[in-house]
């Protein structure tokens, strides 16, 4: 049964966003055409004829449903595109309670589920609109034929001012899904990357931890993958070399790769000669007066960070060390073999 004590229950079927419609519909035609109260009516739109607040909404719909003596469908394009209102509508058939009433401009090749079986009409035809009256007298309710026809007057006056129910929003198109679809998978990659990121922290992160010198801490530095890690050194190199003038990275290149670097005949680079000079005045170079030879101070704090920079990726780079697929790769894109202590590799690689 009804929750309403005071006799039968009349259940407004409707969806959410056709509120304004379904709003004049219950105003007009139940309020002011068949003087209907708040109370012989259940609109689960409206505070006063429908749910109480804190009460489960479904619940109560669902009570209504069941027990309500007629029921009112407001078929509409989003009515149909409801699983809740289509539920409604299927409870009221099979209890033999239901009056669909047709959305004007709506076609019967529109309607799906048990609707195409039935007699429906339109919500502006007065034939409609007074066989309801009738349904209403029928469960006890009594009012004026001149009232309801003023309440019908007023509704059909709504409806020729261009009252109608929400349109039903057009399904994605092509594009639109296309667009979706490009979106999507824009995002997924760059989750990818950033659980990538996250991990590669943690990892990070866990060594830190552990480490207890300094080279384990410099190892956790660097990143596990075997191009990544690559590149960090060579980064490490290139900025290291760049605190430096050229004759010092030079020198510091010729020290860790085990070779020998020497003044040249100043007849033939008198520039270079005075670099080389003028590196030794300031102490960053150290210049052998019997034979020529060239080295790097490494008591200066940058001259001896770029030379452990050069060292540990020239450590690293070496054959066999790394994988296969790392040292093709090197030779294909350095067009070099993969040596820091040959010139042509320093050159391609710094």
């Amino acid at each position: 049964m009804s929750d309403n004590k005071h006799g039968p229950r009349i259940f407004v079927s409707h969806a959410h966003a056709d509120g304004e419609y379904v709003k004049k519909f219950v105003t007009s035609i139940l309020v002011r055409g068949a003087a209907l109260h708040a109370r012989d009516i259940f609109y689960s739109s409206a505070a006063d004829m429908g749910v109480s607040s804190g009460e489960p909404l479904m619940d109560r719909v669902h009570r209504e449903a069941s027990g309500s003596a007629l029921i009112i469908a407001m078929v509409t394009p989003t009515y149909q595109a409801r699983p809740v209102c289509v539920a409604e509508l299927g409870a009221a058939w099979a209890r033999d309670v239901l009056f669909p009433v047709l959305a004007p401009g709506m076609d019967r090749s529109e309607l799906e589920g048990v609707l195409p079986g039935l007699l429906i009409k339109q919500a502006d035809d007065s034939a409609v609109l007074e066989e309801l009256s009738d349904r209403i007298r029928e469960l006890g309710f009594e009012f004026q034929s001149t009232s309801f026809g003023e309440g019908k007057a007023e509704w059909k006056s709504e409806l020729r001012k261009g009252l109608v129910p929400a349109p039903l929003k057009a399904p994605p198109s092509a594009d639109d899904m296309q667009r979706l679809e490009e979106e999507l998978k824009s995002t997924e990659e760059l989750l990818d990357k950033k659980n990538d990121e996250l991990t590669k922290l943690k990892d990070r992160y866990a060594k830190l931890k552990k480490a207890k010198t300094e080279a384990a801490i410099q190892e956790a530095d660097l990143p596990a993958d075997e191009y990544e890690r690559f590149a960090a050194l060579r980064d490490t190199v290139a900025t290291a070399l760049r605190k430096l003038s050229t004759v010092v990275a030079e020198a510091v290149w010729h020290e860790a790769a085990g070779q020998e670097m020497r003044t040249p005949e100043r007849y033939n680079f008198p520039d270079r000669c005075d670099d080389i000079e003028t590196e030794n005045k300031q102490g960053r170079l150290i210049v052998d007066e019997d034979d020529n030879t060239v080295r790097p101070n490494l008591h200066f704090p940058a001259v001896k960070q770029a030379y452990k920079a050069v060292a540990d990726l020239r450590a690293y780079l070496t054959v066999g060390e790394r994988s296969e697929s790392f040292e093709d790769w090197f030779e294909s894109t350095y067009e070099t073999p993969m040596d820091l202590a040959k010139q042509a590799c320093w050159d391609a690689v710094i």
